[in-house]
């Protein structure tokens, strides 16, 4: 679901993270404890070598995703696609999962970022395409107020789900029966879901085929016709055994890699799988939940979870929200009295 998401303005030391919690609690509010268990989930910890995955042995690690980014490419993308899912077809990870994305270009672009993002995926029983445009504003599910421009959001969403199908050639189709342009196909063979909604449908479609090799031909075409050039594309590998990953790697040895993934860790360990991370990598570790009207005491209804995200430069508070309880001119204001520090508004980026 899409969320409002607030960061603080700048990093603050960890002794800050302790004092916020504090601050929390004084609040009457449930916030995890120093000692406390939870999961801590990582990302761009950036490695030369595979093995340096070791370096989080400390900790029980529960799910490792390597992701390899190749900067400016303009290569073939059904040679490349057809490279990876031959050698994942001689994976031994029962669990393996593997994905390419490259960025395309909506048709029209207003109300929405004109770079979206493409993914063709495979798992054992299947493999999947999936395509996401991302809003410039982000009005969450709860919100109302937006049917003035709700037909222009409409129109404009399922010109990019069309102008994606066309090109795509599969048995999918534009569907409004829910009231929403979202995507159904003709083909029972095919599941199609909708994900990352906001309050004119989902952002993001994804049909999934029995056949993995039929879509190989598809997604090369999207990229080919509707595709950003230069581009930097990535591959996500996750679920592969360590020792089958340089494999992958040497498919392109140039890209950049680094991990990211989820860990059990207590709120006082951060700062070790900082730097254990270090010098790229984040930490991000929630610290509570809590209802914005317990606290206001008026306005609409929202939730909020609260947490922090480490790296080496610091630690920035981060708060998301499923609507904003409050006015936009009033948000800032209120968010730092919480919790003692300035913020701005930071959605989440394309991926």
């Amino acid at each position: 679901m899409r969320e409002q998401r607030w960061e603080s303005r700048a990093p603050i030391r960890y002794d800050g993270v302790l004092a916020l919690c504090a601050r929390l609690t004084q609040r009457g509010l449930s916030i995890r404890g120093i000692h406390q268990e939870g999961a801590c989930y990582f990302e761009e910890f950036a490695i030369d070598r595979l093995e340096e995955i070791a370096r989080l042995d400390p900790w029980a690690v529960d799910e490792v995703t390597l992701v390899q980014t190749i900067d400016r490419w303009e290569g073939d993308f059904f040679l490349l696609a057809g490279e990876h899912h031959q050698r994942y077809l001689a994976s031994h990870g029962m669990d393996a999962y593997l994905s390419l994305s490259h960025p395309w270009r909506l048709p029209t672009a207003t109300l929405h970022h004109d770079e979206a993002m493409f993914w063709i995926g495979f798992r054992q029983t299947h493999g999947f395409i999936r395509f996401r445009v991302v809003p410039r504003t982000i009005i969450t599910p709860a919100e109302g107020g937006t049917e003035a421009q709700r037909d222009v959001w409409w129109r404009e969403r399922a010109e990019a789900f069309e102008a994606a199908i066309e090109v795509l050639g599969l048995p999918l189709f534009v569907d409004w029966s829910d009231g929403v342009p979202t995507v159904s196909s003709t083909d029972p063979g095919y599941r199609v879901s909708g994900s990352w909604p906001d309050a004119f449908g989902p952002c993001q479609i994804e049909a999934v085929s029995p056949d993995r090799w039929e879509l190989l031909v598809p997604a090369a075409r999207l990229v080919e016709k509707l595709g950003i050039r230069p581009a930097t594309l990535r591959i996500f590998l996750s679920g592969v055994p360590t020792a089958e990953l340089a494999g992958f790697h040497a498919l392109q040895p140039s890209a950049r890699m680094v991990y990211r993934g989820y860990l059990q860790a207590s709120l006082g360990e951060i700062p070790a799988i900082v730097e254990a991370i270090a010098p790229h990598g984040r930490a991000l570790v929630t610290l509570g939940e809590f209802r914005a009207g317990d606290l206001l005491g008026r306005g609409e209804d929202a939730y909020a979870v609260v947490g922090v995200i480490g790296s080496g430069m610091g630690y920035l508070i981060e708060l998301r929200l499923n609507r904003a309880p409050l006015a936009e001119t009033e948000m800032a204001s209120w968010l730092e009295s919480v919790l003692g520090v300035p913020m701005v508004y930071a959605p989440l980026a394309l991926y």
